[in-house]
């Protein structure tokens, strides 16, 4: 397990991709290219348990940090034994949602995470039970994703106050719909209320983690004191490799 809010601090930045594909593989090759993270995303790929622990273990087994957008709160038990670093919880906009977030995935007096302390998380963690009890609020981190433009500022408040949580995303297509443009993801209003959520966890001392698509717009948003970006999509990017090598030939 890392620290990433510290590793993001001292680096400057923690650079991530996005992962739809269910191999292995994409693990390895994200972390030949240098990647801080992966992002795993079991909220609309169909991965199943199997898949997911494959991919978890070949991502423990290199170093580098494997993050899981859930489906739902039922998923945290299952993936945390299973050794993921941290989980994304997607649409958290209600306090009673962030809560029992935070209460699954944090040990008391954090929370309530169940104490199987014979799992694969612990015994290959390198720690004690004693160790790993002692840094496993710190270290598994808790990512609440902020997706609906309607959420009172209140709510938000409380949401973002909650002891647990550790890093804020946003989700600009969902936002965009929440405010009636479905899929104009840079418009200013998007984009508005994406820094109000910036502005809102570091004020409640949570580590903001963004999706950017070019190094200015990574650049634009580091400089509101944010270090942790997705910067690309492995389906995306796939793509993208196929078609310069098509048209190089055409």
């Amino acid at each position: 397990m890392k620290d990433i809010k510290k590793i993001a601090k001292e680096q400057g930045q923690y650079i991530g991709i996005w992962i739809n594909y269910y191999d292995p593989l994409v693990i390895e090759e994200a972390k030949v290219a240098g990647f801080d993270f992966v992002r795993l995303d079991n909220e609309y790929m169909a991965f199943s348990y199997e898949q997911l622990t494959q991919m978890i273990r070949t991502a423990n087994l290199l170093d580098i940090t494997c993050l899981i957008r859930i489906r739902n709160l039922d998923d945290i038990p299952a993936l945390l034994t299973a050794g993921a670093d941290g989980l994304i919880v997607p649409n958290c906009d209600s306090y009673e949602k962030a809560k029992k977030a935070a209460d699954l995935m944090k040990y008391y007096p954090v929370g309530e995470r169940g104490m199987n302390l014979g799992a694969r998380a612990v015994l290959l963690s390198g720690m004690s039970r004693e160790e790993y009890l002692a840094k496993a609020n710190d270290m598994i981190t808790l990512t609440v994703q902020i997706e609906n433009a309607n959420i009172a500022d209140e709510e938000l408040d409380r949401i973002l106050s909650i002891e647990g949580i550790d890093l804020v995303s946003s989700g600009r297509n969902d936002i965009s719909q929440s405010l009636g443009i479905p899929g104009q993801k840079n418009d200013p209003r998007v984009l508005a209320f994406e820094d109000k959520v910036i502005k809102s966890a570091l004020a409640h001392g949570k580590m903001p983690s963004i999706l950017v698509s070019s190094k200015e717009e990574l650049e634009r948003i580091k400089a509101k004191d944010v270090h942790i970006f997705t910067v690309a999509r492995d389906a995306a990017l796939l793509e993208k490799a196929m078609k310069s090598v098509v048209d190089s030939y055409k």
